[in-house]
């Protein structure tokens, strides 16, 4: 599973835009309601990447949770190199935590550098595809999902309004 679920912030920061000006958010309750329907399409075994940003980290932990996963103590962090809008600092990264079901150890022995540096793109909270193809690297077997998709990736099954599933 690959999930970057729209977060809701519950504020407006007009200087850089809340979420709910680009996509419909989603509280706490309603993404951890979804988690009879994540436990149903995932298998014994089974590993969640989910984004998270540092004021939602906790949130994050509650919905993997919610949806029979465990954090792992591994993530990847996203260095977007250029500067955002931030309460306390300049924040200029966003976590992509790995969550297990089961025993689900990857495939493959390649380590990646866990920080990973990559200069964001125009568009609201869009993820690099370097990430993908870490994950596919990763556990090059098995299905893949991803929920909250703005767009078909070959070989993923999308669930998103974006991605017309």
């Amino acid at each position: 599973f690959y999930a970057d679920p729209p977060w809701e912030y519950g504020q407006v920061i007009d200087k850089y835009g809340p979420a709910e000006r680009h996509y419909a958010t989603m509280t706490l309750d309603e993404l951890c309601a979804m988690g009879p329907e994540v436990q149903a399409a995932s298998t014994e075994n089974a590993v969640l990447f989910l984004w998270s940003t540092s004021p939602k980290l906790r949130d994050a932990f509650t919905v993997a949770d919610a949806w029979g996963f465990r954090y792992s103590g591994a993530m990847f962090v996203w260095d977007k190199v250029l500067h955002n809008y931030g309460h306390y600092n300049s924040v200029r990264h966003e976590l992509l935590l790995i969550c297990i079901k089961g025993s689900c150890t990857p495939d493959a022995n390649e380590l990646i550098d866990s920080v990973q540096s990559i200069e964001r793109s125009g568009e609201h909270s869009e993820k690099p595809e370097e990430f993908r193809r870490i994950i596919d690297t990763l556990y090059p077997h098995g299905p893949r999902l991803e929920m909250f998709a703005r767009k078909q990736a070959p070989g993923w099954v999308s669930w998103g309004a974006e991605a017309g599933a």
